[in-house]
């Protein structure tokens, strides 16, 4: 089976640049003590890191989870004060009702006078 080969070379300017870098690399890392170089060192690094991401990713998904409840009741609480609303004995008041209650959902405040105007409709 032949596979199509990739050009994996950098470009000139690149190829120069990164192997600068590399050898930048190395040297700061043989300047470090000998102790500092040894692989306990790196394995307690790098579970510090996983460690600091695991609980980066924890308080993620539990405030995910509490805005989660959060909209959840809204929407149980906005649903049981429209099934009141509607269980009203007078078909004015339910409208009256239904009306105050989707003034406040959408944050908006409406005088008396505006409601029982809208009401009349």
């Amino acid at each position: 089976m032949n596979l199509p080969r990739t050009n994996s070379a950098l470009p000139h300017g690149w190829a120069d640049d990164f192997a600068a870098r590399q050898r930048m690399l190395r040297q700061w890392w043989y300047r470090l003590p000998a102790g500092l170089r040894s692989p306990v060192w790196s394995t307690i690094l790098g579970s510090l890191i996983i460690l600091g991401l695991l609980l980066a990713f924890h308080q993620v998904v539990h405030e995910a989870v509490q805005q989660g409840e959060l909209r959840h009741k809204a929407y149980a609480l906005q649903a049981e004060a429209t099934w009141r609303c509607k269980v009203l004995p007078a078909r004015s008041a339910s409208d009256s009702c239904l009306l105050q209650l989707s003034a406040s959902a959408k944050g908006s405040d409406l005088s008396s006078a505006e409601n029982a105007q809208l009401a009349s409709q």
